[in-house]
């Protein structure tokens, strides 16, 4: 009798055992996954919905801020409280010294000055910004969440926009500017593969696009 309690309880003491040793992380390997903001895929369908539209125009109080120097400009919505806007950040700051020598670049920032003021420290972002806490642009051209692109042309005409961050979004948007602009591999490869977007925008109701 005791013979058979010493077996059993030697297997259970192995199976403990067992079960502990495979509840270790092997070495070298992490005991947890590395932490990331999570990025949102943008619809497809919101490719052909923004650009099915026609007549959007730049409203003229932006003018001097997205077209300063009569060459198209790139406009970048993000969002202050939004992690995805700071992963987008990085990249579109990258991609904007990259197009430099044919558009200019402008992020505007959905927040108040100090929200602002937090991100800019934080993804230490230097492509010129415009802090707006109600999206007034956003809402003249019915974009409801960060990382949506527009490329606007020097007449104030918006040629395309883009619903979210992507390497072929950007690819897209650098054969527009002209046959001379090119992204480096480095910056594509880090590109999202797929449109991503970020939180959502609070545009305010506007009467018309002027506003």
């Amino acid at each position: 009798m005791r013979a058979g309690l010493a077996v059993v309880t030697t297997v259970i003491v192995l199976a403990g055992g067992g079960l502990a040793l495979r509840s270790w992380p092997s070495a070298g390997q992490p005991s947890s996954p590395a932490r990331r903001s999570s990025l949102h895929a943008a619809p497809a369908a919101d490719l052909n919905a923004f650009n099915q539209a026609t007549g959007l125009r730049l409203p003229e109080r932006y003018a001097a801020e997205v077209l300063p120097h009569d060459r198209p400009g790139v406009v970048v919505f993000l969002k202050a409280d939004c992690e995805c806007s700071r992963e987008f950040a990085r990249m579109v700051a990258e991609a904007a010294s990259q197009l430099a020598t044919a558009a200019s670049c402008l992020v505007v920032i959905e927040g108040d000055a100090a929200a602002a003021d937090a991100f800019l420290a934080d993804t230490k972002l230097s492509t010129p910004t415009l802090v707006e806490g109600d999206s007034r642009l956003a809402a003249a051209w019915s974009i409801a969440k960060a990382g949506c692109v527009a490329l606007v042309r020097p007449d104030r005409s918006v040629e395309a926009i883009w619903p979210g961050i992507s390497r072929q979004g950007f690819r897209d948007l650098a054969a527009r500017l002209g046959p001379e602009v090119a992204l480096s591999s480095d910056l594509l490869e880090r590109l999202p593969g797929a449109a991503m977007a970020g939180c959502p925008l609070a545009p305010v109701r506007l009467v018309s696009p002027e506003d």
